[in-house]
């Protein structure tokens, strides 16, 4: 019974698996998130550029974002546990130092991630600016071992061992498309 009601309260507040990427679980609650993160920001733009973000409120759209999203948390996933491989766990201070220096660089952030992604700035220090930061400095060390990083991410995302749990989704080729 105490299986039962935790199960329950797992798949309720979202922390099921929606993807399996190399034995790493990505949560149904980060891609919605996540997702809602890249939603608003999408809708903002639109506004923005004086359209009509209707847009983005269809099905089909919805569904794109879900798809780009959890393709983008697939690419983050491989880029982290690269970068533990190769260097422990000391990239993640070099992430905090960079973010920190932009983040204090920048007066505007907070009201900027608030109005553009609907984020209050520790959020929008996690879903967006860790990953990225992770990437750049993937990126820089790779660069100055004269590796490719695009190369490596090709050939990473086509040997991943990636299981979509999600009915509408599935990782084909390398990259998460919708099942037909």
């Amino acid at each position: 019974m105490a299986a039962g009601i935790g199960s329950y309260f797992s798949v309720r507040d979202g922390r099921y698996p929606v993807a399996i990427v190399n034995f790493d679980f990505i949560a149904a609650k980060t891609m919605e998130k996540d997702s809602a993160a890249a939603y608003s920001y999408l809708r903002n733009t639109i506004l923005v550029s004086g359209n009509d973000p209707a847009v983005v409120d269809l099905p089909e759209s919805q569904l794109e974002i879900r798809r780009a999203t959890l393709d983008k948390l697939i690419t983050d996933s491989l880029i982290y546990n690269e970068l533990k491989l190769r260097f422990g766990n000391e990239f993640q201070a070099i992430a905090e130092r960079n973010i920190g220096q932009y983040i204090g660089d920048n007066e505007n952030i907070e009201n900027g991630a608030k109005t553009l992604y609907g984020l209050d700035l520790l959020e929008f220090k996690k879903r967006v600016l860790m990953p990225q930061a992770y990437r750049e400095i993937l990126e820089g060390r790779m660069y100055l071992n004269n590796e490719d990083f695009s190369e490596w991410l090709e050939s990473a995302r086509a040997n991943a061992s990636v299981y979509i749990l999600t009915p509408d989704l599935q990782w084909e080729d390398g990259e998460v498309s919708l099942r037909n």
